[in-house]
């Protein structure tokens, strides 16, 4: 498994994955970033990982595209190393789609490829302020992956299209596999606090990245005190990314630093518990191409811990939370903010959320993705 966009085990859906083919009998070797005191080599829960050290992009396009040349070909030289020693699947873990040289070296050698399309490339791109052929070159290289693909891996029935729209590739090519907690995160029914709430407890999880718009959390924070007279809000963040810096200098700016705690990254046991402790979770992602098409795995997560959800009105989010979410149309964080201040007067109202979400949760588990990536390793295998 190559992978350039996390650290393992930080990265959810890889380690996920890397887990269950590991207890179906697979050898799973993932090689990926390092992250702060990880070792370059160690033997995670049965996972062999091999790290290497990567510089992260610290703005704009040309360091992000400068970034994904170097992890891209540590990678590939990774790659050809396992090749030689005999690895059957290449397994291609995006961003970036620049990983298809490899793939080409296994089909040459009559190995397999798999091509685990997490994100839109060309739109993330996009994110990043790219110049028209660095979106351009985006779409190729995504061509390229898909042709080399011998199975497509996708997220969601978004990304699913594409692999069929733009990636050509035939239907029984491309397996839906869906990001999800695992079903031991699944909660009996953390109590709801009663009567109106002066001081919500909100919780936000998930990366700090341009896409993600958290800073918009510190607005909908600042709204919550100064237009809907909400004196104490309290937001937690779990997690960390480039963008932390922008929601902290937001954050000051507008009056609310004191209200918001940044937890950073913390261990994947600690999230479920700390997600029973919010009155509502929230996910601040505003609908663009990509992440109209994303799902956010943090959706499933708040679900799975049968809390209130708000979130923008976006394609996937809407598939994933289906009536067990609040969700607001456009891209206005104050339109978020009154839906927060909605359920905060509510009792009644947070309740009906919360049962809600439980009955939805046990549908999103990993355990029902988890035989959609067997059903698929078996047919590429055989």
């Amino acid at each position: 498994m190559l992978l350039e966009n996390n650290p393992y085990p930080q990265d959810v859906r890889v380690r996920h994955e890397a887990r269950s083919l590991i207890a179906a009998g697979y050898r799973v070797t993932v090689v990926c970033p390092r992250g702060g005191g990880q070792a370059r080599r160690e033997t995670v829960d049965g996972v062999e990982v091999r790290r290497f050290r990567l510089r992260e992009a610290g703005g704009g396009i040309a360091a992000f595209m400068v970034e994904f040349f170097v992890a891209s070909l540590v990678l590939q030289l990774a790659a050809l190393r396992a090749l030689a020693r005999g690895a059957a699947i290449v397994h291609l873990h995006n961003p970036p789609d620049t990983l298809f040289a490899a793939g080409w070296a296994a089909r040459l050698l009559r190995r397999r490829v798999v091509f685990d399309h997490h994100d839109l490339a060309p739109e993330l791109v996009a994110v990043h302020a790219g110049p028209r052929a660095a979106i351009a070159l985006a779409r190729w290289c995504e061509r390229r992956t898909y042709r080399v693909a011998s199975l497509v891996v996708a997220t969601n029935d978004s990304v699913a299209e594409n692999a069929l729209a733009r990636g050509s590739k035939a239907r029984q090519e491309v397996v839906v596999v869906r990001n999800g907690p695992p079903a031991a995160s699944l909660s009996a029914g953390a109590a709801i606090r009663t009567g109106p709430l002066s001081d919500p407890r909100l919780v936000y999880v998930g990366a700090l990245a341009p896409q993600d718009d958290a800073r918009d959390l510190a607005t909908v924070v600042a709204a919550l005190r100064d237009r809907h007279g909400i004196p104490f809000p309290r937001l937690t963040v779990v997690g960390d990314g480039p963008a932390a810096a922008d929601l902290i200098a937001d954050a000051e700016r507008l009056g609310v630093a004191d209200l918001i705690e940044i937890t950073g990254w913390v261990a994947a046991e600690r999230v479920p518990e700390i997600l029973r402790t919010a009155d509502i979770c929230i996910d601040p992602a505003r609908p663009t191409p990509l992440n109209d098409s994303s799902t956010m795995i943090k959706i499933a997560e708040y679900l799975a811990a049968g809390r209130p959800v708000v979130a923008h009105e976006l394609t996937e989010t809407k598939r994933t939370a289906a009536e067990a979410a609040c969700l607001v149309p456009g891209a206005d964080p104050a339109e978020l903010a009154a839906r927060v201040a909605e359920l905060a007067a509510d009792e009644q109202l947070r309740a009906e959320m919360a049962a809600r979400a439980r009955r939805r949760a046990p549908e999103l588990v990993w355990e029902v993705a988890e035989r959609q990536l067997l059903r698929a390793y078996e047919a590429l295998c055989a």
